[in-house]
C-alpha cells in the first residue's frame, strides 16, 4: 500500500468535480489501483488521494490475516467470520464492525472512521432475500487533514464472495 503525503494534493471535496480535476491534473501518480494488472502488463496508477484510499481500503478488507507474507496480522477475519456458526446476529455484527475497526485502525492511520453498519439481508423466516448480498457493510471513512468522507459498500452473498462499491462513484466497484 502506497504512504502518501496528503497535505501536497489539493483540497476540496471529493464530490466536486473541480477538486478531482485539480488532483488529476497533477499528472504524477501516488499509487497503484487494484487490481494490479491491466491488459498492458502495467500497473493501474492512481492520481487521486480517493482513488489510492479505495484501493488501499479493498486490499486490506479483501485480504485474510496470515494470507500476507511476513506481515501475518495484516488484513481481516472477515471471511472466517463468514463460515462461522450464528447464534446471535448482534454479537456477529459486533464481530464483523470491530474486525474492520481494528484493521483500518491498526494499518490505516490517516483514516478516521464515522460509520460502520452491519445489516443482514434476511427475511423473518430466515430466507436470503438476494443471495448476492445478504450481508451489507456501511462503511464511511474521512482521510485525515482533509474533507474527504469516503462511503463504501460491502456486498457479502451466501456463497462468501465480497463486492465493494464506492458508494460516489458506483464505476468503481470490484468482486473478489
Amino acid at each position: 500500500m502506497a504512504i502518501t503525503n496528503f497535505t501536497r494534493r489539493p483540497r476540496g471535496n471529493v464530490g466536486d468535480l473541480n477538486y478531482l480535476k485539480k488532483e488529476k491534473q497533477l499528472n504524477n501518480p501516488i499509487g497503484v489501483m487494484y487490481p494490479f494488472n491491466n491488459n498492458n502488463g502495467i500497473f493501474y496508477k492512481s492520481y487521486t488521494n480517493y482513488e489510492q484510499v479505495l484501493t488501499n481500503l479493498k486490499i486490506l478488507l479483501l485480504t485474510t490475516k496470515g494470507e500476507r507474507y511476513l506481515q501475518p496480522e495484516f488484513g481481516t477475519d472477515l471471511k472466517r467470520l463468514l463460515f462461522e456458526n450464528i447464534s446471535n446476529e448482534e454479537e456477529f455484527k459486533e464481530k464483523v464492525s470491530g474486525t474492520i475497526t481494528t484493521a483500518i485502525n491498526r494499518w490505516l492511520l490517516y483514516l478516521t472512521i464515522i460509520k460502520c453498519q452491519v445489516k443482514f439481508n434476511i427475511d423473518d423466516a430466515g430466507n436470503t432475500i438476494d443471495a448476492s448480498n445478504t450481508i451489507n457493510i456501511e462503511l464511511e471513512v474521512n482521510i485525515a487533514g482533509t474533507p474527504i468522507n469516503l462511503p463504501i459498500r460491502i456486498f457479502i452473498s451466501d456463497t462468501g464472495t465480497m463486492r465493494l462499491e464506492s458508494a460516489i462513484y458506483p464505476n468503481t466497484q470490484s468482486s473478489y
